[in-house]
């Protein structure tokens, strides 16, 4: 009975540390994410003299990891797209957008979003001059 005791409070102690862990973990893989994204779109503008921009918001990792991170199966590629991701990551045309010869999937800058699919107030974001919030 002791015992039971014992294991029922460092149970009452323990899951509440663990969880914040995993969530600590979850927002570092986010923003982890959103660095390398930061880092592929450097190389997408030295090719293509433009910014890649997905298609539309919600989880676009699967034409993040085809047209931007350059794999051959996107939905098993850098970013992860199943459900196990606890975001959802897009990127919009900044507040210059697209002119020129910058169109359809083409921006003069950009903004990097992962919002967490979980908890709608955890939303991280990075630019093409590297600004990020809720880092």
């Amino acid at each position: 009975m002791i015992a039971l005791a014992i294991l029922g409070i460092l149970a009452a102690i323990g899951v509440p540390i663990l969880t914040g862990n995993i969530r600590t973990a979850k927002n570092a893989d986010a923003q982890n994410t959103l660095k390398s994204i930061f880092l592929m779109e450097k190389n997408y503008f030295s090719e293509n003299y433009c910014y890649y921009i997905t298609p539309g918001v919600g989880n676009q990792a699967s034409a993040i990891n085809q047209h931007l991170m350059g794999s051959s199966t996107p939905n098993s590629g850098p970013v992860v797209v199943d459900s196990s991701n606890d975001f959802d990551f897009y990127i919009t045309a900044g507040l210059v957008g697209s002119s020129g010869s910058c169109l359809g999937s083409n921006s003069n800058d950009y903004i990097v979003y992962a919002k967490s699919r979980t908890d709608s107030s955890i939303v991280y974001s990075i630019n093409q001059q590297n600004v990020k919030t809720g880092f």
